[in-house]
């Protein structure tokens, strides 16, 4: 296992984890909505965003190897000077349960921590297959009253907002 920073050239790999993550976890929903919503949120112009922002030292994001190919990755950052938001996490199917986005979780938690976060959130699909479950076990807490509207609305408010103190 190998761990390292986000590279321009890791792009398309990023997009194949996360449709195949979402086409996996979101089941209840139309695949090919959902690919053309990760194309739209994995784009090369929303990726290079997230490099500058990388390279800035404003974010984090950590890919996750094994024999030199990509398996997940995790997309951290600060809102403000003391909140964070962990924007992007995600694991080739096979390697969920693995301890490996726990790994990817502390790297995210300890880049926020040297920015002085105390506290960050995140937004999971209460439909999500393992989702919502690994953020409790990692001690984060639902916040309901900040739960928001998915992207197909009819729906009703899907996405659990989830907070943890660092």
């Amino acid at each position: 296992m190998h761990f390292r920073t986000l590279r321009k050239k890791d792009f398309p790999r990023i997009r194949e984890i996360a449709t195949e993550s979402w086409i996996w976890s979101y089941d209840y929903l139309p695949a090919a909505e959902l690919t053309k919503l990760v194309s739209k949120y994995y784009s090369d112009k929303s990726l290079e965003k997230s490099f500058e922002n990388v390279k800035a030292g404003k974010d984090c994001f950590v890919v996750a190897e094994i024999n030199k190919k990509s398996i997940g990755f995790i997309h951290a950052g600060m809102k403000g000077t003391k909140k964070g938001e962990l924007y992007r996490f995600y694991l080739e199917i096979d390697y969920i349960g693995k301890g490996i986005g726990k790994q990817l979780l502390q790297r995210a938690e300890k880049f926020l921590k040297s920015k002085g976060c105390k506290k960050y959130f995140t937004f999971a699909n209460k439909h999500g297959k393992r989702a919502p479950e690994f953020y409790m076990w990692n001690g984060f807490q639902r916040v309901p009253e900040k739960d928001e509207y998915d992207e197909f609305k009819k729906y009703g408010k899907v996405l659990w907002c989830l907070e943890k103190e660092l």
